[in-house]
Order: structure tokens, then C-alpha cells, then sequence
């Protein structure tokens, strides 16, 4: 059976996989602040960007319309999706994960979850402080999802006349 692990930012730089056949998903709050990785250490490493933090029904309600750009730095749909098909394309090959992030408490425990949940992975230690929203956005939660999808909705362009009701227009003028 497959592993996932997670661990702090400082140890993922130092760590040294104990086999050839293990993945780093990276978890920072942006670019300037990713771990320094000795990726010639890992079989792939991906880096991801988003800050620790959460939001729930509630918090899409009060936001409303303004919510994804209040809230851009967060874990939103389109960052939970690259994540889960980059999770998907490991887990399908059976092969070790580590997750890391700043602490490795919160969004690194909260992933690691996921792909044990998810994927069947055996984690090496219990994930009390798992980040509830990271957690919730990854397995796509029912009512989280209703509740984003109640508050973003696509732009809706004007419809422009057709050609029939063009010719109606200039002839009964």
C-alpha cells in the first residue's frame, strides 16, 4: 500500500525520501515564499499556491458576488482541481506522496488526508489540525459547492437580436 506524509517546510527541505518512487506536493502562500527543494531528490515535485486560511456557507453568503476576488489568495475551485488531477495522476501510478507547508499542520495535513480518504494512501500519523475548508474544496463537498455556486455565476452576455427579428425591426418601424 501505498504512503502519504506530511511534513513543515523546513523539513521537506531537508528530508531525503527513503525510496526512488516518491513525489513532493509543495504548499506555500506564493511563489516568493516556496520551500527550497532539491527536486533532483524527488520523482516529481509540484508546487502550489495558496494561503491558510478558510471559508465556509456562511462566509460565501456574506461575500456574495465579491467573494472570489476577496478571496483570490485562498483554495479556491480552479486551485482545488489542478490539485486533485495532480494528486490523481500520482496515486494512479500507486506511487509515495509527501506534502509539505509552512508548518505542516493545517493544509499539508488536510491534503494528506484527502489522498488517504480519497485514494486509500496509509498515513503515518493522525491529522487533528487538517484544514477543514482544504479538506472540504479537495473532496468537493456538497453543500460548500452549492453554496460557491450560489455566489459565482458566469457573466452573462447581452444576446444580440437574430437575423429575423433584425428584419422585423427595420420593417415594422
Amino acid at each position: 500500500m501505498p504512503y502519504c506524509t506530511f511534513l513543515s517546510r523546513r523539513d521537506a527541505e531537508a528530508f531525503i525520501p527513503a525510496d526512488a518512487n516518491c513525489h513532493l506536493i509543495s504548499i506555500s502562500d506564493g511563489p516568493e515564499d516556496q520551500a527550497r527543494i532539491d527536486e533532483d531528490r524527488w520523482l516529481s515535485v509540484s508546487f502550489h499556491y495558496f494561503v491558510d486560511a478558510g471559508f465556509d456557507e456562511e462566509i460565501l453568503e456574506i461575500s456574495g458576488d465579491t467573494f472570489e476576488q476577496q478571496y483570490r489568495d485562498y483554495f479556491l475551485i480552479e486551485k482545488a482541481e489542478t490539485l486533485r488531477h495532480r494528486i490523481e495522476a500520482i496515486a494512479l501510478r500507486g506511487e509515495n506522496i509527501v506534502v509539505n507547508c509552512q508548518a505542516g499542520r493545517s493544509r499539508s495535513a488536510a491534503v494528506a488526508r484527502y489522498i488517504s480518504t480519497r485514494h486509500g494512501y496509509q498515513l503515518d500519523k493522525a491529522t487533528p489540525d487538517a484544514n477543514l475548508c482544504v479538506y472540504r474544496m479537495l473532496t468537493k463537498d456538497k453543500a460548500l459547492m452549492a453554496a460557491y455556486a450560489a455566489i459565482v455565476r458566469p457573466i452573462q452576455l447581452p444576446r444580440k437580436p437574430g437575423l429575423f427579428a433584425q428584419l422585423k425591426a427595420l420593417f415594422c418601424s
